[in-house]
């Protein structure tokens, strides 16, 4: 029985060093080492080879009877089946998987009016090279001295591409930085950061100016005001007022509020007709808005108020008739000058052309000679 034993037992090691199977009692006699994917039908699975980075990698003791050695390396972005080549000694790529493309940030800006109470808005065109879609970015803005960056710091990050300019701004060059983030693959990408741009100045004063005043000759009706932005911003002028005041009285009797969500660009105008189908027969377009309370016979005075009553501009003294003064244009036109770019809250006749139908001494531009309508007037045009 001993006997048997030892003998049968040589035979299973003589077996087991001819060939090896995992998963089957019948492996390949052509291979040494036969692996099946399962041993039921039912249930499958696959083969791993030793899984290292490049630092372990490089701990094999290979020599050149390593001829042929299989791993694979996964390291940062790389995963690659390497193949042991002995005679060149070094480790060689079988197959490496494509890297996933993180997304990237192209044409980052941002837009908004560069003073105190702006608010700045941030944009950029996402991409993905594999089509990865669009998660939360990630938004920097910063502040620095110059439009190179110099002293550059952090404002603001977070997922917000918005920010608002505050007092601390003032004399700040602003700008924004974008880090795209994928939902998928490779992400996030690298941050891209916009040019700066500035200075960041205070909240203008002024910069809506009263700009004409039409009395024309030969139609009455079709009188109007006109107020323009001379600055390079938006400015809001919802709430803001013009107020007549008649004949030389010292509380105005005529006024028109500007209507809520009133903005004007830089160089808009915002005409004001005393009579709106005279005013559009006459011009071929429609005034912005209408208001009868306006309606001067050359003589009055216009105050330009903001939406807290603080005078912006005038034309003409209050409780001053302007009869025979330099701000009459009877039957004729006032239109300032092209160099002013701020109210004045001090009449200056200096800063206005007028014609009129009569004859004033000593002013800076005025001149007797009615004006037409519509040939002498530019409404909604002002020149610089």
């Amino acid at each position: 029985m001993r006997s048997f034993l030892t003998i049968t037992l040589l035979g299973l090691t003589l077996s087991f060093q001819a060939q090896v199977g995992i998963n089957t009692t019948s492996p390949s006699p052509a291979s040494v080492l036969d692996i099946s994917s399962t041993n039921d039908n039912l249930n499958y699975g696959g083969f791993i080879p030793p899984r290292v980075n490049l630092i372990q990698r490089n701990l094999i003791p290979v020599t050149a009877n390593d001829d042929g050695m299989v791993i694979y390396l996964i390291d940062g972005t790389n995963r690659c089946i390497q193949l042991y080549d002995g005679v060149e000694a070094q480790w060689k790529n079988m197959y490496c998987m494509p890297i996933n493309q993180a997304p990237v940030a192209n044409s980052v800006n941002f837009t908004g009016d560069l003073h105190v109470g702006s608010m700045l808005i941030g944009s950029f065109v996402y991409s993905d090279a594999e089509g990865d879609p669009e998660g939360a970015h990630s938004y920097t803005w910063y502040r620095a001295d110059d439009t190179v960056g110099t002293n550059a710091s952090v404002l603001q990050t977070g997922t917000l591409n918005t920010y608002n300019l505050g007092s601390v701004n003032i004399g700040d060059f602003i700008s924004f930085e974008v880090t795209p983030v994928a939902t998928a693959g490779t992400s996030p990408g690298t941050a891209v950061l916009s040019s700066y741009q500035g200075l960041i100045t205070a909240v203008p004063v002024g910069g809506v100016i009263i700009s004409e005043i039409a009395d024309p000759n030969n139609i009455a009706n079709a009188k109007f005001a006109e107020v323009t932005n001379v600055s390079n911003i938006t400015i809001d002028v919802s709430g803001w007022k013009i107020h007549n005041y008649p004949n030389g009285a010292t509380s105005f009797s005529g006024s028109y509020t500007f209507p809520a969500l009133t903005s004007l660009g830089p160089g808009a105008s915002f005409v004001i007709a005393n009579n709106g189908s005279t005013f559009q027969t006459t011009f071929g377009f429609a005034a912005d808005d209408v208001a009868f309370a306006l309606s001067s016979n050359g003589d009055d005075t216009y105050e330009l108020v903001d939406n807290l009553g603080a005078t912006i501009d005038l034309f003409g003294v209050i409780g001053i008739d302007g009869t025979g003064t330099c701000a009459e244009y009877e039957n004729g036109r006032a239109l300032r000058t092209s160099i002013i770019n701020i109210g004045n809250t001090s009449w200056d006749e200096s800063e206005w052309t007028v014609r009129a139908g009569v004859t004033v001494s000593g002013c800076t531009d005025h001149v007797n000679q009615t004006q037409d309508a519509p040939v002498d007037f530019t409404p909604g045009m002002h020149p610089f």
